[in-house]
């Protein structure tokens, strides 16, 4: 008697986020390696040559990872393919910006520097703004058009959350600042915390 073929199954998140977390520990080794050389007076590899060896290992890796469950991904329903769609869009993006905007900066420059205050070009900058902007568009339309009732709503109370760790404390750093008692005004900070905030809220009512 033949044997029932087996379901496919469902791809998990740990391996994809470990192969990607691989990539970028990849990149800030080369980057590393490339300082210390600077440091003693050698001559550093490319500029180039990190973010490309990282790619080529992240994009090998998730490439290797998501032919082992075509099957599953075939089996998807359009609901779904528009779902993983908008999921792959964002991080696709992500990565492009990210990988771009290390090969933007100048050897030697430290992670305090690529992240804060460091200069970037107007190249850089410009096209920075639309792959976030237009990407952010085209995966929100896809993902709202994917999801359900139940990520619907721990999405909806994820960005009430998300606002409210921003209405807080801007006006509070905003007088301070307008009283000498605290810095500039950064947005960045202000984003961060109300994305982490976003993020922990979105997580736990989609999971519990």
């Amino acid at each position: 008697m033949a044997a029932d073929p087996k379901e496919s199954r469902a791809p998990g998140i740990v391996l994809p986020v470990l192969i990607s977390l691989g990539a970028v520990m990849l990149a800030g080794v080369f980057a590393g390696y490339n300082d210390a050389t600077v440091e003693a007076g050698r001559t550093p590899l490319a500029p180039w040559v990190g973010p490309l060896v990282a790619a080529a290992f992240g994009i090998g890796g998730l490439t290797l990872y998501f032919r082992r469950h075509a099957g599953w991904f075939r089996a998807l329903s359009p609901r779904q393919h528009r779902y993983w769609s908008a999921l792959g869009l964002s991080a696709i993006i992500g990565g492009i910006i990210g990988g771009w905007m290390v090969l933007d900066q100048e050897t030697g420059r430290d992670a305090a520097d690529l992240f804060g205050s460091g200069a970037l070009s107007p190249s850089f900058a410009l096209g920075a703004s639309l792959l976030w902007a237009g990407g952010l568009a085209v995966g929100m339309i896809l993902y709202h058009r994917a999801i359900d009732d139940h990520e619907e709503r721990a999405w909806l109370w994820a960005g009430l959350a998300g606002w409210y760790a921003f209405i807080f404390p801007a006006p509070v750093w905003w007088v301070l600042h307008r009283a000498a008692l605290a810095p500039p005004v950064d947005v960045m900070p202000l984003f961060l915390v109300s994305l982490l905030v976003n993020g922990a809220v979105y997580l736990w009512l989609k999971f519990r």
